[in-house]
């Protein structure tokens, strides 16, 4: 076999790097694109808000369970096949979607989805793999940054988008690489016994969620369910609290959710150097999060529309570092052979949040308009005690954890 240059290596790694950006915009460019017009679809068909509601609530819990099981199997069997399979799934029920007129083959398709959309974190494992840890919260900023570019382009790039996951098909191949085996893997071609109980899925997710030491996670999971509640609470009530305190026009509430994507995306360019600035990822999520609850609580009180624009921009801001941050903290306490397995993980919390989210909210608004805002508000507060309590007392007990497993 023939090893590779330093420069070689170098750019294979930058080639990588590149197409999983691509990847990342071409899945949240198509989700962008279908999630607006879901519920008039499902309507258009003759389905009853409750069972509208319900369908996507399902998706969820499909998420929930689904997204460890993909993780741990990029693991096993690599990065890639597991990437191909989920992004010819996700495309292939985005078609069924968009034709078809039976009501139960678009149920059956938003199945597929829910079980095998998880593009996203085999995409953060593969940077994972092939980034070193200085270099994560760059490349990690530049990743959520693309999608920040498919929130804004989403709507004019229509059609084309099939074609874009046809081009990441022919990529894929050639650019990463053959077979990721990781130790576990390894490992566990002398063992037959766990090689079955793995064929099980409900015995591999209990086997997972087992498997992780809660003691290295629980702190940046519980950061990472306030930050995201809060995040999904504020945006359950944003256009409704324009429109009744400002009388904000459709165009207009269009171009302030656009302004505030362009600029959560251009400050992926920079998360890079501001975690080079602080040194810890861990201080940049402290940070970010106090940025949060702030503008959370100004936005909730805002006496204008000039000031809820003003105030946008450092939520915008704080959103990305705040991604980029968990994201970094998560693959970096991880095990190089656990790395699919964690961020599975890691994804079930924004699939809680997201299911507890629209409930809570809608109770607190019936006290009035602003209290998602409060509730997101006092949500991002409670993450930001905790992203410091990590950071200042949290540090040692981790190493000492680490050093053990």
């Amino acid at each position: 076999m023939m090893h590779r240059s330093g420069g070689d290596r170098a750019a294979a790694v930058n080639n990588v790097q590149r197409l999983m950006y691509v990847v990342a915009f071409l899945d949240l460019a198509g989700v962008m694109m279908v999630i607006p017009l879901f519920v008039t679809h499902l309507r258009d068909m003759g389905m009853s808000p409750l069972m509208n509601g319900a369908v996507r609530s399902f998706y969820g819990v499909l998420q929930l369970v689904s997204s460890p099981l993909v993780g741990r199997w990029s693991d096993r069997w690599g990065r890639r096949p597991l990437l191909l399979v989920c992004l010819a799934l996700s495309a292939q029920s985005y078609l069924i979607l968009g034709t078809s007129t039976s009501l139960w083959v678009v149920i059956g398709s938003r199945i597929i989805t829910g079980i095998f959309k998880h593009s996203t974190t085999l995409c953060k494992a593969v940077l994972a793999d092939v980034t070193p840890p200085e270099d994560r919260p760059g490349v990690m900023g530049r990743f959520h940054m693309a999608m920040g570019i498919a929130i804004i382009l989403s709507p004019a790039i229509g059609g084309g988008c099939q074609g874009g996951y046809t081009l990441c098909f022919v990529l894929l191949p050639s650019e990463m690489p053959l077979h990721v085996q990781t130790e576990e893997a390894e490992a566990s071609k002398g063992h037959p016994g766990e090689k079955e109980t793995a064929t099980r899925p409900q015995n591999q997710l209990i086997s997972l969620l087992k498997d992780i030491d809660w003691r290295v996670f629980s702190d940046i999971f519980l950061v990472d369910f306030f930050l995201t509640f809060s995040s999904y609470a504020f945006r359950s009530n944003f256009v409704l609290m324009i429109d009744e305190n400002f009388g904000a026009s459709p165009t207009a509430i269009g171009y302030i959710i656009s302004f505030q994507g362009v600029v959560g995306a251009a400050a992926g360019f920079f998360t890079g150097r501001v975690s080079q600035y602080f040194g810890d990822s861990q201080v940049v999520l402290f940070n970010s999060a106090l940025m949060q609850a702030a503008a959370l609580l100004g936005l909730t009180f805002t006496p204008s529309i000039m000031f809820t624009v003003m105030l946008l921009v450092p939520l915008s801001i704080s959103g990305t570092l705040i991604r980029t941050a968990t994201s970094t903290i998560i693959i970096d306490r991880s095990s190089p052979s656990k790395i699919g397995s964690v961020t599975g993980v890691a994804q079930i919390i924004p699939a809680i949040a997201g299911m507890t989210t629209p409930v809570l909210a809608g109770l607190v608004q019936e006290a009035g308009l602003r209290g998602p805002g409060l509730l997101a508000s006092g949500a991002a507060i409670l993450g930001a005690a905790a992203a410091g309590w990590a950071a200042h007392f949290g540090h040692s007990s981790r190493q000492a954890f680490t050093k053990v497993t």
